[in-house]
């Protein structure tokens, strides 16, 4: 007896086919695409079995960090796609989106790309604050000429030492003074 069993290949690669009620299709453009990309690729998302999908879940579930939705006015909107979620996940999005007065699919792309802009102005912000303590703990150094007289009283304080050593003195005092300072 031979049984004919279509969800074998399902079981088989640990894929389970999610049933259709829970499904919404969305339209990305070419932008929307590239604003899930770079979700995806900030969420190292690459290497899962649906990169996609789950970046679309995690933005969905990330929805209420946006303070304000921002809707992308892009081309067409020509990449089909599915992305499945849960019961409870779906009907609140569906009311939220009918409470915004879009479609499921255009709010799901307003996440999307609300999200991308606020992960990136945060990204800027980080990286502006870490260029200025960088700027503030830099290490500034400079050779300047030491008139005679300046030089005789700087041999009186710290000896006769050579260029370097007398550098390394004057440098370690003006340290322990600028400490005091604070």
């Amino acid at each position: 007896m031979k049984i004919n069993n279509l969800n074998v290949l399902e079981k088989v690669q640990g894929f389970v086919r999610p049933p259709e009620e829970n499904l919404i299709e969305i339209y990305l453009s070419y932008e929307d695409v590239q604003a899930l990309n770079r979700l995806k690729s900030r969420w190292n998302l690459y290497g899962k079995p649906d990169p996609n999908g789950e970046a679309i879940r995690r933005a969905i579930g990330e929805r209420h960090s946006i303070k304000e939705l921002t809707l992308s006015k892009t081309g067409r909107h020509n990449n089909q796609g599915t992305v499945w979620l849960e019961k409870d996940v779906r009907k609140t999005l569906i009311k939220e989106a009918n409470d915004e007065g879009l479609k499921p699919a255009e709010y799901i792309r307003g996440i999307i790309y609300s999200l991308n802009q606020k992960l990136a102005h945060e990204e800027i912000a980080e990286r502006k604050s870490r260029a200025k303590i960088k700027h503030d703990n830099r290490v500034l150094s400079f050779s300047t000429y030491v008139q005679p007289e300046l030089r005789e009283v700087l041999y009186k304080k710290y000896g006769r030492l050579s260029d370097k050593e007398l550098m390394k003195a004057v440098e370690k005092d003006t340290v322990e003074w600028l400490s005091t300072l604070k």
